[in-house]
């Protein structure tokens, strides 16, 4: 159900006027990795690793390395005498050595599933806007074109947000959820902040569009969700493309500013892409 100021703020103009409500949700993938450092970073970054390194003393990890490698050195040379070795096998134990061939083949292993090093080979520009791993240094917003039901067959809006119409019965957040919902053919999982929306857009109907309707336009109520940890780990991430979603791509500030068109409908969720 409406709540009470949201009926207030649509029975509020002065002529009596019929209007379709519907909820808009900014979908959000947070960073997944840290942004490269500027060169006034990177330059500062390596005073203080030199710095460090000559004042510091050595960690116990350090201390433990060169402890490993006179063992090994021995070891080897126990080899060559064909002496016993399980009693300094033993002492050994697991060298550091060791530890960083496995934490080497962690490494690989994840830059092999999210491709930390190229993203892009292979992939042409349009695919890649719709990998849900690009840019993962950035918080990325689901963006799509959609069919605007039957009154309106054949029409499809520009690139907007995800947005669905309410039901009767149901709060906005239900709204808001059954966005999500009917969205993704994926098992899709993201977290609405609050139950409130954070910004409104309002839309006048062009005149054929208002006949057919009996609306006079459309009250957009604007809700902000963030994809959780499983849904990120997806990059093959897809919309119902079948039903009512025509496109989709997942772009970051710059991008979207520069792809949806209507600068009053942008401004309406402008707080929802701070990074």
């Amino acid at each position: 159900m409406l709540s009470t100021t949201i009926r207030r703020y649509l029975s509020s103009s002065q002529s009596p006027q019929k209007w379709e409500i519907y909820a808009s949700v900014v979908l959000s993938r947070a960073p997944l990795i840290a942004p490269p450092m500027s060169e006034i970073e990177s330059k500062f970054h390596r005073l203080q690793m030199k710095e460090e390194e000559e004042k510091s003393l050595l960690s116990n990890y350090e201390l433990k390395t060169k402890q490993d490698l006179k063992m090994v050195a021995r070891r080897e040379q126990l080899i060559r005498e064909g002496k016993e070795l399980s009693e300094l096998d033993e002492e050994i134990g697991v060298t550091n050595a060791q530890k960083e061939d496995d934490w080497n083949r962690i490494s690989e292993e994840l830059n092999q599933k999210y491709r930390f090093d190229s993203l892009k080979t292979g992939v042409t520009e349009a695919e890649n806007e719709r990998n849900l791993m690009r840019e993962m240094e950035r918080k990325l917003v689901l963006i799509v074109k959609q069919r605007m039901g039957n009154e309106s067959k054949g029409y499809e809006t520009p690139w907007i947000l995800p947005q669905i119409k309410h039901r009767d019965g149901e709060t906005l957040r239900q709204t808001a959820e059954r966005c999500i919902g009917e969205l993704s053919s994926n098992d899709l999982s993201a977290d609405i902040s609050g139950n409130a929306p954070f910004g409104v857009f309002t839309h006048r109907y062009p005149k054929p569009i208002s006949s057919k309707t009996g609306a006079t336009g459309a009250k957009i109520f604007f809700f902000s969700a963030n994809l959780t940890t499983s849904s990120q780990e997806n990059s093959e991430f897809k919309v119902n493309e079948s039903e009512d979603i025509s496109d989709f791509k997942w772009v970051n500030q710059q991008e979207f500013w520069s792809t949806v068109p209507g600068t009053d409908y942008k401004k309406s969720m402008r707080f929802a892409f701070l990074e």
